[in-house]
């Protein structure tokens, strides 16, 4: 399968300048849609360069709880090879630098700016603008795309009591699967593996699908298997290894962003504050402190993100008040579902794509 050019496209020397995405029949001029408080889902559409075609057009479609789906259809290759490429994952948006990061099944996260009139403009891998006078912008499009393309993943599959779940092992994030198309081969794969009950890496052709909840009314969004390449002992998920390296270590808070934040500024974090936790892995509980009121939580994880539950803890009043703003926000967040993220030595909480909360390791 091709690699997703659209996350990785680069200027060659000669290449033909793409159709501007803004002249793109299929576009319409969208106004500029709030990244940071997404609603419903959005997407974005253009031609952008290509090394040996005469061009991508790229999809990218961004759904509120932090899920993105992209394609690429490869043009003028003559219907040699896989002429689409998909992928998935999760999107996180950095509103001071009106910029989007994708990271999931594609090899490497990527960036972009996001314009004034609502385009989506392709950065480099440093985040710095591309210089050429191609086109890399994909222009908004009034009617979310439907992507069902499937996408090569590479996850951390696990079936257990009549239940199965696959972790992307890039983004973090976890979907049911349905038991449709051909999860029969890759349930088999899984128990000649070793399965069970434990999750076993594998490599799978798969694409994203809403079926009837496994447990209560609705439906559920989940991974459909389009094809199984490979089931193994391999426990080298990226994501899984994030949460060894969060569990048992104390954590310090030195930043919110409050609910009600418009521009994304963070909430000052006194360096009197002692906010912050340690999550106990044997006992699943997390455990620290407010700023004046220790408390603790459950630590359930569904991939990467932490499934919300109240709090319990201490009733002192702090002071100052402004120690009390902190600990009531840092509450709230403990009663969320939070994604969890190590950038550099960092490790980042974000709701949805906005990130909310930011610790550093407390020294021993």
């Amino acid at each position: 399968m091709l690699g997703l050019v659209l996350l990785a496209a680069c200027a060659q020397p000669g290449d033909s300048p793409a159709t501007d995405s803004s002249q793109n029949s299929s576009a319409s001029a969208v106004p500029g849609r709030d990244l940071a408080a997404l609603s419903e889902a959005a997407s974005w559409r253009g031609e952008i360069p290509c090394a040996d075609c005469s061009g991508i057009l790229t999809t990218i479609t961004l759904y509120p709880d932090g899920g993105f789906r992209a394609e690429g259809a490869y043009l003028g290759t003559n219907g040699g090879g896989d002429t689409v490429a998909a992928a998935l994952g999760r999107w996180t948006f950095d509103q001071a630098r009106e910029t989007v990061r994708l990271q999931g099944s594609m090899e490497a996260p990527q960036l972009y700016a996001v314009d004034p009139d609502g385009a989506l403009r392709l950065l480099d891998s440093r985040g710095n603008d591309i210089s050429s006078n191609l086109n890399y912008r994909l222009a908004p499009i009034s009617v979310p795309a439907a992507l069902t393309h499937p996408a090569r993943v590479t996850g951390a599959f696990r079936y257990l009591a009549d239940a199965a779940t696959f972790v992307e092992c890039r983004s973090g994030l976890q979907y049911p699967v349905h038991m449709r198309a051909d999860f029969p081969s890759l349930q088999q794969a899984y128990a000649n593996a070793g399965g069970r009950g434990q999750p076993l890496g594998a490599r799978l052709s798969a694409h994203l699908d809403t079926a009837p909840a496994m447990e209560g009314d609705g439906t559920e969004l989940g991974i459909v298997v389009d094809s199984v390449h490979r089931v193994s002992a391999d426990d080298g998920c990226a994501a899984l290894q994030v949460l060894d390296s969060v569990a048992d270590t104390e954590w310090r808070l030195i930043a919110l962003t409050s609910a009600d934040s418009a521009d994304g500024e963070p909430m000052p974090v006194s360096d009197r504050s002692d906010a912050g936790f340690l999550w106990d892995t044997e006992n699943s509980r997390l455990s620290g402190s407010g700023g004046c009121n220790s408390f603790t939580a459950r630590a359930v994880f569904r991939g990467t993100t932490r499934v919300g539950g109240a709090a319990a803890a201490t009733k002192r009043f702090c002071n100052p008040p402004e120690l009390m703003d902190i600990e009531q926000r840092f509450f709230e967040l403990l009663g969320a579902d939070v994604a969890v993220r190590l950038q550099s030595e960092t490790l980042i909480w974000s709701r949805g794509p906005r990130d909310v909360a930011r610790f550093v390791e407390r020294p021993r």
